[in-house]
Parts: C-alpha cells; sequence; structure tokens
C-alpha cells in the first residue's frame, strides 16, 4: 500500500498570480514542491477544481506536472455549482470533461446524490436533516454511471490519458456494492479499463468515526477495487481520519493498492498561521504585525515570533537551501505578495517562496507522520481516545464480510457515528 497525498485550495500558494507559473520563479517552487516526492512512502500529486479553477490546469500541466508535482487531480466541480445556484446541465459538464481531458490525469465524474430532506425546513450541511432515498438511488446510481461513460468517451475522442474516477455512493455495504453494480451496466464493457480509481462518497452514509472505518471496509468488497487499485478519500486532512484504511492494510485488496487523499488543511496554514510541527503537534502562530517600535506581535497577544523562528528552522531541515534569518521569514510570510512587492522595489519572489517552503516543511511533517504510523499502529495511541483505538485496531484482522460484521456488532458499536437515516422516516405534518 503506498500514498498520494494531493493538495488541493492551491490559491493558498499564490499560483494565480502569473509569476508563479512562469521563469525563474516556476523552476525554484517546482524544485521545492518537488522535495515532497517520493518521501516517507508518499507521492505528491495537485488538484484544481474543473468548474471555478479551469485556468489552472493548462499551466499545472505544462509548468509542474513531472516537475514539482506527480498527477493533476481534477474535481469536477458538481457541488460548487450547486452551491452558486447553478443548474448542472449537459453542457456543462461538457466543459468540464473537455477541461479535465485536457489537462488532468485523474478527473473526479459527477454523482448523482441518493439523499433527500426530510423537510422544507430542512439544513442541507445537517447530517440530521437529510434521509437516504432508496426510491431514486437506481436512478442516482444509472445517471452516474452514464456521466463516468460520456467522460470516458470525450477522453477517448480527445485522445486524452485522463481517467475518471468512480464514485461510489451507498447507505451500507449492500448499497454501495449494487450501486457500482447499477452505474457499471451504463459503462460498455470495453470502457471499463479506462476507470482510474474509487472513491465511496460519505454523504448517504454519514460522517463519524465508525462511517470513515464502514468504508475503509467496503471498498474491499467493491467489484472495481481489484480492476483499479487505487482508492481516492476525499476531503482527508488529519491522520486520525486515515486511521481504519491504515488499519486495514493487510488486506490483500489493499496490498499494492495506491491510497490518495485531497486537503486544503496545509495549503490553508499557509494563510491562516497553522503549522503541522516536527513533534505531529499543530503550532499557531497566528498573522504577525509590528508595532510602534517595529517588533513582531500577534494579533492575540500570543507567542507568533517565537513559533515563526522555530518553523523557520524546522524549514530548513527539509528546504535546505533556504537560507533567511527570522527577521526576513517572518516579514515574507506576514505581508501581503503586491504589498511586499511594493516594499522592495517589485520584488514578489520572497513571499512566493516562503509561501511554498512553509507549506512543504508542514506537509513534510504530516506525511513522515502517516507513515510512522503505518509501519507501527501503536502509535495511534496519541490520535485517538483508548476506546477508539482499540475497536479501529481490531479492525486489522478483519478479512471476510463475516469478520466485518462480527466486527460492526462489537467493537464498532464503541465509536462516534454520525449516520444518515436510511429512508424517509414517519413524522408528523410540519404544521401540526
Amino acid at each position: 500500500m503506498k500514498f498520494e497525498y494531493v493538495a488541493s485550495g492551491l490559491s493558498f500558494l499564490r499560483v494565480r498570480f502569473k509569476e508563479s507559473h512562469s521563469g525563474a520563479t516556476a523552476a525554484r517552487l517546482n524544485d521545492i514542491w518537488a522535495l515532497l516526492r517520493g518521501k516517507h512512502n508518499h507521492e505528491f500529486s495537485f488538484l484544481y477544481n474543473a468548474f471555478i479553477e479551469k485556468e489552472f490546469g493548462e499551466f499545472f500541466k505544462d509548468v509542474y506536472r513531472g516537475k514539482g508535482v506527480n498527477q493533476i487531480y481534477a474535481d469536477s466541480g458538481g457541488l460548487q455549482m450547486i452551491t452558486l445556484g447553478k443548474t448542472i446541465t449537459p453542457q456543462l459538464k461538457q466543459e468540464v470533461y473537455n477541461n479535465q481531458g485536457s489537462y488532468s490525469d485523474c478527473a473526479m465524474s459527477f454523482d448523482e446524490i441518493p439523499v433527500s430532506l426530510k423537510s422544507t425546513r430542512s439544513s442541507r450541511s445537517d447530517t440530521s436533516s437529510k434521509y437516504f432515498d432508496r426510491e431514486k438511488f437506481e436512478w442516482c446510481a444509472r445517471e452516474s454511471g452514464k456521466n463516468i461513460r460520456d467522460q470516458i468517451e470525450t477522453f477517448l475522442k480527445m485522445k486524452s490519458e485522463a481517467r475518471p474516477f468512480f464514485i461510489a455512493q451507498g447507505n451500507d455495504l449492500e448499497s454501495y456494492v449494487r450501486w457500482t453494480e447499477l452505474a457499471l451496466e451504463e459503462i460498455p464493457k470495453e470502457l471499463h479499463e479506462r476507470i482510474g480509481g474509487v472513491a465511496l462518497g460519505a454523504v448517504a452514509l454519514g460522517t463519524g468515526t465508525l462511517e470513515d472505518c464502514k468504508r475503509a471496509f467496503y471498498y474491499t468488497q467493491l467489484p472495481l477495487s481489484q480492476k483499479t487499485h487505487h482508492f481516492h478519500l476525499l476531503g482527508v486532512g488529519s491522520v486520525s481520519r486515515l486511521l481504519p484504511v491504515i488499519a486495514m492494510q493487510n488486506h490483500s485488496v489493499y496490498q499494492g493498492t495506491l491510497i490518495s487523499y485531497d486537503s486544503t488543511t496545509h495549503t490553508s496554514g499557509v494563510q491562516m498561521g497553522r503549522y503541522y510541527g516536527p513533534d505531529f503537534q499543530w503550532i499557531t502562530p497566528g498573522r504577525l504585525f509590528r508595532d510602534d517600535e517595529g517588533k513582531y506581535q500577534t494579533e492575540n497577544g500570543g507567542q507568533g515570533a517565537e513559533d515563526y523562528k522555530f518553523i523557520n528552522a524546522d524549514v530548513r531541515k527539509y528546504v535546505k537551501d533556504y537560507i533567511v534569518d527570522d527577521d526576513f521569514f517572518m516579514e515574507a510570510m506576514n505581508v501581503p505578495v503586491r504589498a511586499y512587492q511594493k516594499l522592495h522595489n517589485g520584488n514578489y519572489m520572497p513571499p512566493l517562496e516562503a509561501f511554498s517552503a512553509y507549506f512543504v516543511g508542514s506537509t513534510m511533517n504530516f506525511i513522515r507522520h502517516v507513515d510512522a504510523v503505518t509501519q507501527d499502529f501503536t502509535l495511534a495511541h496519541g490520535l485517538v481516545d483508548e476506546t477508539t483505538y482499540s475497536a479501529i485496531n481490531d479492525m486489522r484482522n478483519v478479512k471476510t464480510k463475516q469478520d466485518f460484521e462480527h466486527w460492526l456488532r462489537h467493537a464498532g458499536t464503541s465509536l462516534d457515528s454520525t449516520p444518515i437515516e436510511d429512508g424517509q422516516p414517519a413524522s408528523l405534518p410540519e404544521d401540526f
């Protein structure tokens, strides 16, 4: 089992700035990012949104791919379309497919969601306000399959090497398996080999630790798992969220499988003043400003300057040719790029370099932590409480469906769970 850290939220590293993807600046950033490649049983890749960040694709592929990063992942942007109140039309989908086919290696598919709201007063962000809608389940699965078929056919016409990711949805093992079967029926068999990997959505299952454990096992039972050998985890930025997959690493399906996971946790840390330290704890120096005497202070009066000095030393352990003094580092990290440029005769490079070096140091510590827990699962003791650790540790002995059902009845009952209700609940009228 190998890992691939997929960085998203790249705007935090200022890749929107044209200077970031041209000339000597691009070469320098590539050199810094490349330090993450092949380290601690990880590869390193980028993800962009093919709808709201569609302009990223071209320079990601032409400037960064194969140099600073291994692969380019492209999200479909379906969630963002809905958030912006747009109707997801065939034309919008086709525009996304064209972008993905032109610039990405791994392309997320449009998946229909088999979930309904309990009432018009329900909140879309609240899991308790939703239910798994079995009445529209088959339609959603088949439509999702048709989307992947259209995606693959577009890539073939374009002679693109991009491969779509199959996103399965469900509320239990049987529904995840059935979703996969139904969706694959809508894709000609000769195109199945073009599917690049599998992701298991959480929107119809839930978001607790128990649900994470379920998806880790459910993956082993899907018809596609032994064909693609690539399992992608959507939006995972903590080691604790990876524990169920790490616990399952001895399962035969996981052996030889690439586990990729996308996260904005460390890119956003550059902006938010958050750094994953060498002792595997978050350091939060916050944002700095200079007082009337020219000394650095934090907005909340904390120890920000001392934290930045520590971080600067830690970053230099990984980016060995990044040799700047603490005052220079703190200014580069805390003055906006364009403001810095005005203060320093048009020089924009120090903040761009500092952001990427800071990101690489934080991410290197994180992937080192992931690898350490993979090698010695007892290190997970420090990440979760003893009850959770014991339950997830027991997953290491799960090999079969019967094993998992036994685990669910015993260890699984101790885990926190935020499930999506199965089926529309019987309820009183809203105006009762």
